[in-house]
């Protein structure tokens, strides 16, 4: 009876003892290998007196391709545009480089739009238009993000370009925002789960967008927020041309660009009815008179306050 307590408390207790101290023991000795961490242990900026530190990118740790990015702004600030006697648009920070605020003094209105940072290259060089007053949109001249509101400045969220319609900003005439009626409009759409299968359906797309005016085309803002999919409103901005053929619908619909057009069936349909085409060829025309804003956006460097 002993020898088989001895053997268990052997079994139970020094064993696995033993073995628990040779795995800390080896572990302690091996090499480390830093280069491997990434994300949470990029090491934190150093704070700077009169300087707030900012992330307008999310930081992503999954990949260690993505780095931490951060800017260091001052709280000084100048006017860079003006909509009319009450809104206007303000950069914090210094040569020319930082956040906009966007002002609606009539309204109380004042935000802080923390995810985009303008550097001066990204500052819009082309003629800038917002005669809306519920659509705000912002664009930064390379088109790689484009600040827009739809409840007139209280809430920025971020659009693009889409890959296959971008534009050297040189070739942009004018951006323009604005305020338009809805259009309601049929497409086909289906659902396998429920056992529907194909349907028509019909969705109404808000008036509410912004054109990016070029010599030849038109990059229309897509109008449409998925709010009833749960999701923040989001645009994306596609090119006029391609859409207006059925030749240029098949390539849009079967091309190399199927896998980013084609997000939800056959939702793509709005875009070739001739009524959504009307308006896309109208945001050429629209009358901006009277518009009290300033054509473009100005900034001096240091001129700062």
């Amino acid at each position: 009876m002993k020898k088989k307590l001895i053997k268990l408390l052997i079994c139970c207790i020094v064993i696995p003892g033993g073995l628990w101290a040779f795995i800390i023991n080896f572990g302690s000795n091996l090499p480390e290998r830093y280069e491997e961490t990434t994300g949470l242990d990029i090491p934190m900026p150093e704070p700077r007196e009169g300087y707030e530190i900012i992330y307008p990118e999310v930081i992503k740790t999954s990949n260690p391709n993505y780095t931490a990015s951060f800017y260091y702004i001052s709280k000084k600030r100048q006017v860079i545009y003006r909509y009319d006697a009450d809104r206007y648009l303000e950069l914090q920070g210094e040569n020319c480089e930082g956040l906009i605020w966007y002002h609606d003094q009539a309204k109380n209105i004042h935000t802080r739009i923390d995810k985009v940072f303008f550097t001066r290259d990204r500052l819009p060089k082309f003629n800038y238009y917002n005669p809306g007053k519920d659509y705000i949109g912002i664009p930064t001249d390379d088109m790689s993000a484009i600040a827009f509101s739809i409840d007139s400045g209280k809430t920025f969220y971020v659009g693009n370009v889409t890959s296959f319609a971008a534009k050297p900003s040189e070739q942009v005439e004018r951006f323009i925002g604005v305020d338009d009626s809805p259009l309601t409009l049929e497409f086909s759409d289906s659902d396998i789960k429920k056992g529907l299968g194909y349907f028509k359906n019909k969705i109404t797309i808000s008036g509410n967008t912004g054109n990016f005016i070029l010599k030849n085309d038109v990059l229309f803002g897509e109008t449409v927020f998925y709010e009833r999919m749960g999701l923040n409103p989001r645009q994306f901005y596609h090119s006029l041309n391609g859409i207006d053929t059925k030749a240029d619908i098949n390539l849009y619909l079967k091309g190399k660009n199927m896998s980013e057009i084609q997000q939800f069936g056959s939702y793509w349909e709005i875009y070739y009815k001739p009524a959504y085409i009307e308006r896309i060829t109208g945001a050429r025309n629209i009358k901006l008179e009277p518009y009290q804003g300033w054509d473009k956006i100005r900034c001096e460097i240091g001129a700062e306050k």
